[in-house]
């Protein structure tokens, strides 16, 4: 037979377990905007019941409630699509940022752009074929020379730059992988220690999963979770984190973290090549993901290929004009026997000029420099087989393609990072419905469990109730 005070325990269980439940839900009531805060959810389940004798059997009668775990609202398929399309997201907003600022150095199309400039050389060239001997038209000429030198050099300092600042950006991202690494590895520990003794460290593994949320928009990561087969009770999970594709473990279940390096090689030919080494190891980062492999791709291809193209144009120009003026209109700053858009220079003087074949109002030459800017010259040594091999197309229109090729790059960018930013969003939310904690659903929890705990303790007052009445029997007055 249970004890007199046996109602007065199963009111006090119940009693604490509601009183925990009710502290559960003011902590997610207190995060509802922590950043990475899971909501919690509390599991009750019956005590062991007790065994009474009645009616010559046995049969058991409840104990009361207690709490069961504590555990956290979570969907491990979500997290794992969320975090691989934030890194394409990541990746595309990434080369969308460069690509923007690329496209405002070219400041296509404006009055002081680079095609602006070069039409205004032709244009010039064109004036001084009308009048030769004008001296007017020859200083314009020099000036309108200069200005297409300035722009070439311009933009050349300008891609150096903007390759400078994503060696940062870069280095800055290296960092920030080793720092996440290195805490999530330190997160393992504390989270291994906890649950030894059965503990669900909820908070911990908040905090862990908000850090590889924050990795996982500057590479791909690959998460593997399991049961630590070291640890007899089951309860011990084994984590490792990698990173690339094939996957290279990054933080390992045993609290090992993989440093993060760039590193620079030679190849064959002689040219610096750059990539990344995880722990001594070659990676490879997943294609189209995370903002590093973007800054990366901008900096060591995009940005030389661009470069590159400007290096030929401004040669196309200069061994044009030079070949048809008889050399020395256009020279190297730097004395090397190459153009580019860097060393291009003029150091012609309006009176110097020669517009023609040196007859009183001939302007031939003149004339002839400025046909490159309708398509290739007749004038033979002009045919710039360089160009066609790149562009198969005039000097004037290999600068259009340049143009066009940037903004056609940056609308498929701009394109994919909105496609990405949709389905990011719609993940998000399908996150939030599991995870997110809902005010409407937390103050009916709270209601409902003041109600238990107000139900328990008029329990609490009844029994008290009824053992008064009971120990008053057989008083007298």
């Amino acid at each position: 037979m249970s004890s007199t005070f046996f109602g007065l325990t199963i009111a006090g269980k119940a009693l604490s377990a509601q009183q925990i439940a009710l502290n559960i839900t003011s902590n997610n009531i207190a995060n509802a905007d922590t950043e990475g805060y899971s909501r919690q959810l509390v599991d009750l389940k019956t005590t062991n019941p007790y065994t009474i004798a009645a009616s010559g059997k046995n049969m058991s009668q409840g104990s009361g409630v207690t709490i069961d775990t504590i555990t956290r609202a979570r969907d491990a398929f979500v997290d794992k699509q969320l975090r691989s399309e934030t890194s394409t997201q990541e990746y595309w907003g990434a080369k969308e940022t460069s690509l923007t600022e690329i496209e405002s150095a070219m400041n296509e199309p404006s009055d002081y752009s680079l095609s602006s400039d070069l039409s205004n050389f032709w244009s010039a060239w064109n004036d001084l074929a009308d009048n030769p001997e004008d001296s007017g038209t020859r200083a314009v000429l020099v000036q309108r020379t200069l200005t297409l030198t300035d722009s070439l050099h311009a933009i050349s300092d300008q891609l150096t730059e903007m390759q400078n600042n994503l060696d940062m950006n870069v280095d800055s991202q290296i960092t920030d992988v080793n720092d996440y690494a290195n805490q999530i590895a330190e997160l393992n520990k504390q989270i291994k220690r906890a649950e030894v003794t059965g503990d669900n460290p909820n908070d911990l593994y908040d905090s862990r999963d908000l850090l590889v949320d924050k990795l996982s928009k500057i590479v791909n990561v690959t998460v593997t979770e399991g049961i630590d087969p070291s640890y007899s009770n089951g309860k011990v999970n084994s984590y490792t984190l990698a990173i690339g594709d094939p996957p290279q473990t990054l933080v390992g279940d045993d609290g090992t973290v993989s440093e993060l390096n760039e590193v620079t090689t030679t190849d064959s030919d002689g040219n610096s090549i750059k990539g990344l080494q995880l722990g001594g190891s070659d990676l490879t980062l997943g294609e189209n993901m995370g903002s590093l492999q973007a800054d990366m791709n901008v900096r060591d291809t995009y940005l030389p290929d661009l470069q590159e193209k400007y290096d030929t144009l401004a040669a196309g120009i200069a061994s044009a004009v030079n070949t048809i003026y008889g050399s020395g209109f256009f020279e190297t700053s730097d004395d090397s026997t190459d153009f580019t858009a860097s060393n291009i220079s003029s150091s012609v003087v309006a009176n110097d000029i020669v517009a023609g074949n040196g007859t009183s109002g001939d302007g031939g030459i003149a004339a002839d420099i400025a046909s490159l800017s309708e398509g290739w010259s007749s004038i033979s040594g002009t045919d710039l087989d360089d160009f066609k091999a790149t562009y198969g197309t005039s000097l004037v229109d290999s600068y259009s393609t340049i143009v066009a090729q940037l903004g056609v790059d940056l609308q498929q960018a701009t394109r994919m990072k909105e496609g990405q930013e949709a389905l990011v969003a719609n993940l998000t939310t399908q996150r939030e419905t599991v995870s997110g904690v809902s005010l409407d659903e937390e103050m009916i929890n709270l209601v409902r469990y003041q109600k238990g705990y107000a139900a328990a303790a008029r329990v609490v007052t009844m029994m008290d109730d009824m053992l008064s009445t009971l120990l008053g029997m057989g008083t007298t007055k």
